[in-house]
């Protein structure tokens, strides 16, 4: 299928690591040029950067230094501003990341016999708990947004748990 032009190893754009790129193959979304968002005519539309199946779920995977993000809102306005900034945005992502998936589903006719949940996971780029615990209020607020028919859960993670989660 054509979808595979788009499925390449997921690209945590982490600067901390010196390996950014991870042996895991994904549905690439969101590219500057010839992305899956603009085959389906969705170009102006926030995405996640990946989809990703296994088994009885697709996920749907936003990579971000959110804490870098966060202290650079941070320098602009209070803690609390920033936080919701980043989980406006994240949501909005989301949402429309939603749409982009029954968008494609319904425009190549893709009927799947297996219910399959959706999940979102937002990798961070980092591994301290600390840094996890500064950001996890926001998965907390955007889990109260999405019905369960819609969007099953969203879990915030280190992106060193994206090995553990889709190994084979």
């Amino acid at each position: 299928m054509w979808l595979s032009s788009f499925r390449e190893n997921i690209d945590t754009e982490c600067s901390l690591i010196s390996s950014p790129v991870l042996n895991i193959k994904a549905i690439k979304i969101d590219a500057n040029q010839n992305s899956l968002k603009q085959k389906l005519g969705s170009k102006n539309l926030k995405s996640c950067d990946y989809f990703k199946r296994k088994k009885n779920a697709i996920y749907f995977l936003e990579l971000s230094d959110f804490n870098k993000q966060l202290e650079r809102l941070t320098d602009r306005t209070t803690p609390k501003e920033a936080k919701n900034y980043i989980q406006m945005e994240v949501r909005l992502k989301l949402s429309d990341t939603i749409l982009i998936y029954y968008k494609l589903l319904d425009k190549y006719n893709i009927f799947n016999k297996d219910i399959l949940k959706k999940k979102a996971l937002l990798a961070i780029c980092s591994d301290n708990i600390r840094d996890i615990q500064n950001i996890d209020r926001v998965t907390r607020e955007l889990t109260r947004h999405y019905c369960p028919e819609h969007l099953n859960s969203i879990e915030l993670i280190p992106y060193t748990q994206l090995n553990t989660i889709f190994k084979r």
